[in-house]
């Protein structure tokens, strides 16, 4: 018998996920686009509460799981080095491909929204796919076998869910925006701090084939996570600031338009006639006639309709210098990424055993959420400049790098870890900061989307690059002279970014 109620359950499981994936009710689907001039009144409205609170609960448990995966690498990585006794720089190839495959998650969520998929499917077919491979990862004979199952489609499920449930969010919040993101946000810092003591414990017991068995169950639950995200549904938002009469002729106006784009005949030629001659008359020019009727055509059209149905590239943010400048200087912090691989296995060659190393990583997690706390009461209550932070966080990040070759203790390395931490994850929140800045929100999507992708591309060369390096001289200062060289370019080139807001080149 209790083998029967387990298969029952099994079955209607499936049953479920089967109807949450392919048995859409029309009403969950995502609305169709709205043609110029039908149904002004109808869009999709956030509404800053009721189950917005929820998509925040499951938003946060994804980042708690995206970024809690990414914090255990280093752990992990001693533990494949034991199994499979491969080079440094061969089996860091794993973690390099899965931190960087976490940041192409846009590209395939985009894709995917193209298909008429809904986010909500798109993050637990994604759950799906993280857990089946993190349980073949278990299996795996070689190092080569793992870069696919684990850096590759592990950490491509993970970057569609983490992107997706981060999007999704911010659909449910307008207002409170900012405090539902940065409750999200704060999971990333919470799945660092306890992933990696409990990765500590598992590994013993379970060993790391075990282990990926394990993470393979918990990556299951995003698939409840997406489940939960229930797509908002077109509400009508009624304009208070625009008054009966003005709403009256706007109406007379549109029916005016699409009078004119109707076809016609020799039978209704009159009727046209007469109903245009009609409107013509009763419309009369109010003050504010102008702005009412452009406020409702972009609420229809979006400013960059035409330019999206077109599919070119805004082509404006190359001719901006500083851009480049910006490019350049988060390739250069992106080597900050390589601490969280490397922290763990320098911390195993001075002596210190693997939990002490994991409560290291711990602490970590911990200032990363601090840190991003930090830097907006910075940025939004002390109104400090956005380009002096950024100049903080880069310096901050290359002198923790630089100190760790000096640390002989369990003390001085957490020191420096929390040194790294608050300057290179308060990097990460200015990123969105400083492409407003330079080039405006009409172009942050695209120029956003190139730093991202440029960043996917140098967590994976970073990691691999500093193998390279340590098995070249057999000593780990070496790798964080180099880092920590790389790091100072950074904030040697931040100097003209502050210039830029000194001299009025931001655009905002």
């Amino acid at each position: 018998m209790p083998q029967a109620a387990t298969w029952v359950k099994t079955f209607v499981f499936i049953l479920y996920t089967y109807k949450m994936l392919f048995w859409r009710k029309k009403t969950d689907m995502e609305p169709p686009e709205v043609e110029a001039f039908t149904q002004p009144e109808t869009e999709i409205w956030p509404p800053d509460g009721g189950w917005g609170w929820v998509i925040c609960l499951a938003a946060f448990l994804t980042n708690f799981t995206v970024l809690g995966m990414v914090g255990i690498g280093g752990i992990l990585l001693i533990e494949l080095l034991d199994l499979f006794n491969k080079s440094l720089s061969k089996t860091t190839i794993i973690f390099s491909v899965f931190n960087g495959a976490t940041m192409f998650g846009g590209l395939f969520v985009s894709i995917a929204l193209k298909f008429k998929a809904s986010y909500r499917q798109i993050m637990m077919v994604g759950g799906i796919i993280a857990a089946v491979s993190a349980v073949a990862s278990s299996f795996a004979p070689n190092i080569e076998t793992l870069i696919f199952t684990y850096g590759i489609l592990v950490g491509l499920s993970l970057a569609v869910n983490y992107f997706a449930g981060n999007v999704m969010l911010g659909h449910y919040f307008l207002k409170k925006r900012a405090l539902a993101l940065g409750i999200a946000n704060s999971g990333s810092g919470f799945g660092m701090f306890s992933m990696n003591y409990l990765t500590t414990k598992i590994i013993p017991f379970y060993s790391v084939r075990g282990t990926f068995l394990l993470l393979g169950g918990l990556l299951l639950n995003l698939t409840v996570y997406g489940a939960l995200c229930r797509p908002l549904k077109p509400v009508i938002k009624q304009s208070s600031d625009i008054s009966r009469d003005e709403r009256t002729s706007v109406d007379n106006m549109e029916e005016a338009a699409c009078l004119a784009f109707e076809p016609k005949d020799e039978k209704t030629d009159e009727k046209y006639d007469n109903s245009s001659r009609r409107i013509s008359e009763d419309v009369k020019p109010a003050p504010r006639m102008l702005q009412v009727r452009q406020s409702i055509a972009s609420e229809i059209v979006p400013s960059d309709f035409y330019s999206r149905k077109t599919g070119h590239c805004d082509a404006t943010i190359f001719k901006n210098k500083y851009f480049y400048l910006l490019l350049a200087i988060y390739i250069s912090n992106a080597v900050g990424d390589s601490m969280q691989i490397y922290i763990p296995v320098y911390a195993a060659s001075i002596g210190l055993n693997q939990e002490r190393a994991a409560v290291i990583m711990a602490i970590y997690g911990i200032s990363s959420i601090a840190s991003q706390l930090l830097v907006g009461f910075l940025a939004d209550i002390i109104h400090i400049p956005t380009s002096y932070l950024l100049l903080a966080t880069l310096f901050s990040t290359a002198l923790g790098e630089l100190l760790i070759p000096f640390c002989e203790s369990f003390e001085t390395l957490a020191l420096c870890a929390v040194l790294n931490s608050i300057g290179y994850y308060s990097g990460i929140s200015l990123r969105i900061v400083m492409t407003v800045g330079i080039l405006g929100i009409e172009h942050m999507t695209t120029a956003y989307g190139i730093l991202t992708t440029l960043i996917g591309i140098l967590y994976i060369i970073y990691p691999i690059l500093n193998g390279l390096v340590y098995e070249a001289t057999q000593h780990f200062s070496t790798v964080f002279y180099l880092d920590s060289a790389i790091a100072f370019l950074g904030v040697i080139l931040s100097c003209g970014i502050v210039y830029a807001q000194k001299t009025g080149k931001f655009v905002e």
